[in-house]
C-alpha cells in the first residue's frame, strides 16, 4: 500500500510540475525583452519571446509578459526571432487585441488596425518602410567589420599613407565614413587631420579598402556611419 501511494504521489507531482503553455520560465531558449520589447537581460525583462513552431518556411514567435500573458504573436524569417515578416497581433494585458498588421523584413508595413483596452477601434495607421530603408545608423545591432579586424585596418591604412616609422605615434588622425549595405564605403572624410596631403592619402586609403562586412539590424543589412582614429 505504501508503494502504491508513493507511486501516485510521484505521478501527481509530475503532472503539477508540467509548465503551462506560454510559461517559458523553464525554457532555456527564451529571449528576454524590456518594456519597449527590446532585447535585454533577465533582470531587466518585462516580457520574454519564445519560438513556438513553424508555419511553412516561417518561424512562429510569441511574446509573453513575465506572468505568462500573451503580448504578441507573429511570423519571423529566422529561428533566432530577429526579423519579423508577415502578420502580427499585439494584445492588451486584458487579452483584447491592441493592434494587428504586417511586417516586411523587420519593419511595419501597410495598414495597421488599432483598438483600445475595451476592444473599440482606434484610428488606423499606415506604415511605409521605404523611407526607413536608407536611414544611416550610428549604432546597429551588429556593427560593420573590416576583413581581419580593427588591427588589420590600422596596418593597412598606415601602409598606404606611409611616412617614416620614427615619426609614427606623434599624431592622430580621425576619419568618418558610411559603410553601405553592400560593404562599400561612402562619404569618406577626415574629421581631424595633420595636413592636406596626408588627409587626402587617408581618404584614398579608406576608399580603396576591401569590401567590409556590413552592419545589420534585425538581420537586415543597414547603412552605418563610423569613425576611425589612426595614430602616426
Amino acid at each position: 500500500m505504501r508503494t502504491t501511494l508513493h507511486s501516485l504521489f510521484i505521478a501527481f507531482s509530475a503532472v503539477v510540475l508540467l509548465p503551462r503553455p506560454g510559461a517559458a520560465a523553464q525554457d532555456p531558449d527564451r529571449i528576454f525583452l524590456n518594456a519597449f520589447l527590446e532585447r535585454t537581460t533577465d533582470r531587466k525583462a518585462a516580457y520574454y519571446l519564445v519560438w513556438e513552431g513553424m508555419e511553412g518556411q516561417y518561424f512562429i514567435g510569441r511574446t509573453y509578459s513575465m506572468d505568462g500573458k500573451l503580448k504578441a504573436e507573429g511570423r519571423y524569417l529566422d529561428q533566432q526571432l530577429t526579423v519579423e515578416h508577415g502578420h502580427f497581433t499585439f494584445y492588451h494585458a486584458n487579452g483584447k487585441v491592441e493592434s494587428s498588421g504586417d511586417y516586411a523584413q523587420g519593419l511595419k508595413a501597410g495598414l495597421w488596425q488599432r483598438y483600445d483596452v475595451w476592444g473599440r477601434p482606434l484610428a488606423e495607421k499606415v506604415y511605409d518602410p521605404e523611407p526607413l530603408a536608407d536611414i544611416v545608423y550610428t549604432r546597429a545591432q551588429t556593427m560593420p567589420s573590416y576583413p581581419g579586424g580593427d588591427k588589420a585596418l590600422v596596418r593597412y591604412l598606415r601602409s598606404r599613407i606611409g611616412g617614416p616609422e620614427k615619426q609614427r605615434g606623434r599624431s592622430e588622425m580621425t576619419a568618418s565614413f558610411i559603410v553601405e549595405k553592400d560593404g562599400k564605403l561612402s562619404d569618406v572624410k577626415v574629421l581631424k587631420g595633420n595636413d592636406p596631403v596626408q588627409d587626402e592619402k587617408l581618404v584614398e586609403a579608406l576608399r580603396s579598402t576591401p569590401t567590409w562586412e556590413p552592419g545589420r539590424d534585425k538581420g537586415r543589412p543597414v547603412r552605418v556611419q563610423m569613425q576611425v582614429p589612426v595614430e602616426f
